[in-house]
């Protein structure tokens, strides 16, 4: 899906193919199309109007295929050189798929797997969880987060760490108020 018009569109595929073989053909297009910056061009190029570009889903082996590029040519600070990947996306499957569509996959596969790992954390160690939210809510726990937890033990190493965090059994004692708000008499002591 394009972000542009149709008669837009018609303008940017008609001038890249007389402009193709130039170095900086956004840049003119952009004067012969007004409305749009040649970056705008260039993304919408790239990642829409490209008739090579193969717009379908990913395939399983596609996606497997990316986990692995990226696994492989993952730099030591954590970049991802996503040209390389697309690239050699290309030369295995012999289609052209966009950095966006690479890209948005191998982010929302990220986004899902920390949020499984969450819930599973949570499942499998609550009590490591609550320490967790007790360092991120600067001690305060919320009841809610309390209430998904078993039973709490006096071994525990959260509540040995955390004793503030053990809930309070208060003993059933009823006060009758209205003897604090009914004056006393004084009785003098001689």
């Amino acid at each position: 899906m394009s972000l542009f018009d149709e008669e837009s569109n018609r303008l940017i595929r008609k001038y890249m193919k007389e402009y193709a073989h130039i170095r900086n053909r956004f840049v003119l297009i952009s004067k012969l199309v007004p409305k749009y910056k040649p970056n705008q061009l260039s993304n919408c190029w790239h990642n829409y109007l490209d008739p090579n570009l193969c717009l379908d889903p990913l395939t399983d082996d596609e996606k497997d295929f990316i986990i692995k590029q990226v696994q492989n040519n993952r730099k030591p600070n954590g970049i991802i050189n996503w040209k390389l990947v697309v690239h050699n996306l290309k030369n295995e499957f012999g289609l052209l798929r966009s950095e966006n569509k690479v890209r948005n996959f191998w982010n929302s596969r990220q986004k899902s797997n920390l949020r499984k790992a969450k819930i599973q954390k949570k499942i499998s160690h609550p009590y490591i969880w609550v320490e967790e939210k007790i360092q991120e809510k600067n001690h305060d726990v919320v009841h809610s987060d309390l209430s998904l937890l078993p039973k709490p033990r006096f071994d525990d190493k959260i509540y040995q760490k955390y004793p503030s965090t053990l809930p309070i059994l208060e003993p059933n004692v009823s006060l009758d108020f209205n003897i604090f708000n009914t004056p006393n008499r004084m009785h003098p002591f001689f």
